[in-house]
């Protein structure tokens, strides 16, 4: 059956395409057909018609960086005191106590507010998360979390076959994995042509661990047995990550906060995607990410949530409200909407399936909310 969806407007985010009024989206087995107005493609249809009213359609969401696993932590963690003390928190917290009741909450509030895929990390749990994932409708990558100094003798990826997503590598921070392990981390993906994802430069002391200053983060890991024999590279995070050869187009950089004018250029040049995750990095009290130099600067740009042991919810609009009303400067609407469509899409695999409304693409809607209209 061919079904004819009817918006009073629709953002299909093809590049360069403007916002389209009276949209009209022919679909078919859940599939795209064709994208006109309605009232032209309306003449030559004789099927069932969906009529959205005044609503203002857009591709389906994708939460470019998630952490499902400590969904059942929300509200149990202290807000605004500092990565080192929201650290220590969360290490006395049931991490890794996989609640089902609390990542099925989870998921339904993705679904909900117009998420259709996650990129999401695993640190013990990716063929669960998977799982789960797959069960729940959602398009999905998994990252497996690669922490530590040793290499796996095989992969870091666990075998499976999904129908919606896919398994990849992460690697957790430059200065909780080996230099090896993310090198092998990053070689793995790029062997098999899958994204990668490192969550890069979020913290001051994450800069001072690579510049071999004093921090109170490395004092917490030393006492807990970890770094003990960390030889500091002397280098800013972002300038170890392109030595270490982790920085292409293939790349994730999650959080990028503490950068340089330098930093942005060579992330820029390695051809990264960064995905800003501007309410967690304010829950936590890391500082706020230089958005509008990231975005001048033509960087590909996502949004993420973070987790619930970091932020209040997993809804992307949320995400991008508090972007848009706290960003200096001009920040159009169709790139705020590329960084929760088209951008995401592309940097985890499902550039040819998801991302804007087109021919051949997957029938994924999100309605944009007159909350975030009424901020252009």
């Amino acid at each position: 059956m061919v079904e004819l969806v009817r918006a009073a407007k629709a953002a299909t985010m093809t590049p360069g395409a403007p916002v389209m009024k009276d949209a009209g989206i022919l679909v078919s087995q859940g599939i795209i057909k064709e994208v006109g107005t309605f009232s032209d493609l309306a003449k030559d249809h004789s099927g069932e018609i969906l009529d959205l009213g005044d609503k203002f359609v857009c591709p389906g969401l994708i939460n470019a960086h998630s952490h499902l696993e400590l969904a059942h932590l929300k509200g149990k963690c202290p807000a605004g005191k500092g990565f080192v003390t929201w650290v220590e928190d969360l290490l006395r917290q049931p991490i890794f106590d996989l609640e089902p009741d609390a990542l099925a909450e989870a998921v339904d509030e993705l679904k909900r507010t117009g998420t259709v895929m996650v990129g999401d990390i695993a640190t013990r749990f990716a063929k669960e998360m998977a799982g789960a994932l797959e069960a729940s409708g959602l398009f999905f990558a998994v990252f497996c979390e690669a922490i530590g100094e040793t290499v796996p003798k095989r992969t870091f990826i666990p075998s499976g076959e999904f129908r919606s997503g896919f398994l990849s590598v992460a690697g957790h921070a430059l200065y909780t994995t080996h230099a090896d392990v993310l090198r092998a981390a990053k070689k793995e993906t790029l062997d098999k042509g899958l994204p990668f994802s490192l969550h890069l430069a979020e913290h001051d002391d994450e800069s001072a661990i690579m510049a071999g200053e004093p921090s109170a983060f490395l004092d917490l890991l030393q006492a807990r047995g970890r770094l003990m024999d960390f030889t500091p590279p002397k280098k800013r995070p972002v300038q170890r990550a392109a030595e270490l050869g982790l920085l292409d187009e293939s790349t994730l950089a999650v959080h990028c906060v503490k950068v340089t004018d330098e930093d942005i250029e060579t992330v820029r040049a390695s051809g990264a995607t960064v995905c800003l995750c501007p309410r967690s990095n304010e829950f936590i009290g890391v500082g706020r990410a230089p958005w509008e130099k990231w975005f001048a600067s033509g960087t590909p740009l996502c949004l993420g949530t973070d987790s619930l042991a970091s932020n209040t919810d997993l809804d992307l609009w949320n995400e991008a409200r508090y972007l848009k009303e706290h960003f200096h400067g001009e920040l159009p609407l169709t790139d705020l909407l590329a960084m929760l469509t088209r951008n995401p899409a592309r940097i985890l695999g499902a550039g040819h399936t998801l991302g804007t409304l087109e021919p051949g693409k997957a029938a994924a809607f999100a309605l944009v909310p007159e909350s975030i209209q009424s901020l252009f």
